[in-house]
């Protein structure tokens, strides 16, 4: 039985299900170094640098169970995990962008463990079409339609400059992309049933600009004290 026939369409809250793809991430490596097959919500807490009562509050919007002083069997809790991000699921993804980062993105290997596979790379620079990355070789966009015909491609990445963005992802939506994960800096101005994931990496640069300042700001009264 899979977990829309379980629970029907499953609902978390955003930060609940940002936590779900780390402790995935967690879980995945632990399994591959094969050195443990439970896990406590404390040992998990410990390793992220959370609480256990909020590993226990996410966990409980699962299915799989922990087992008192044992903890949560760690190929089952990531089994669910599995159903619940698609990762046994193939799909094909293609990049807008042979930039360093659209470059990067095509290199990493992560990906196969995760169900997807980068199929192509596309660029509008004539002086860096027909060279390799990796494996693959930059494409003109005039062969972004063959190619997700032929791969049946419904992720597109963006890495592009934030002025040519909103192009590229008018261009994609009319290609048939269903889903678009956005690595410039534009908000992108797309029709509702458009799937997008935004990764401004300056956002998440200020969220530990955000943290030094409060770390430095309790140092400073710890300073204080002191004195």
């Amino acid at each position: 039985m899979n977990l829309e026939e379980r629970k029907g369409i499953l609902r978390f809250p955003k930060a609940t299900f940002e936590r779900l793809k780390i402790y995935h991430s967690l879980l995945t490596q632990l399994q591959n170094e094969g050195n443990v097959k439970y896990i406590s919500s404390d040992e998990i807490a410990d390793m992220l640098r959370i609480t256990p009562e909020q590993v226990r509050k996410d966990f409980s919007f699962l299915e799989t169970n922990g087992k008192p002083k044992v903890g949560y069997y760690i190929p089952e809790l990531l089994a669910e995990l599995d159903e619940l991000f698609g990762t046994k699921d193939r799909d094909s993804i293609i990049i807008i962008g042979a930039g360093h980062l659209g470059q990067a993105l095509a290199n990493y290997k992560g990906f196969k463990n995760i169900g997807t596979q980068v199929v192509a790379i596309f660029d509008n620079d004539p002086a860096k079409i027909g060279q390799m990355v990796g494996e693959l070789m930059i494409l003109p966009l005039k062969n972004i339609p063959r190619v997700i015909r032929r791969f049946k491609v419904e992720i597109a990445a963006i890495c592009v400059p934030e002025s040519s963005a909103q192009e590229a992802a008018d261009l994609l939506v009319g290609y048939g992309i269903k889903a678009i994960w956005n690595f410039s800096t534009k908000i992108l101005d797309l029709p509702k049933d458009i799937i997008v994931q935004n990764e401004d990496i300056t956002r998440g640069l200020l969220g530990i600009k955000h943290m030094l300042i409060e770390r430095r700001q309790s140092e400073a009264e710890k300073s204080n004290v002191t004195k």
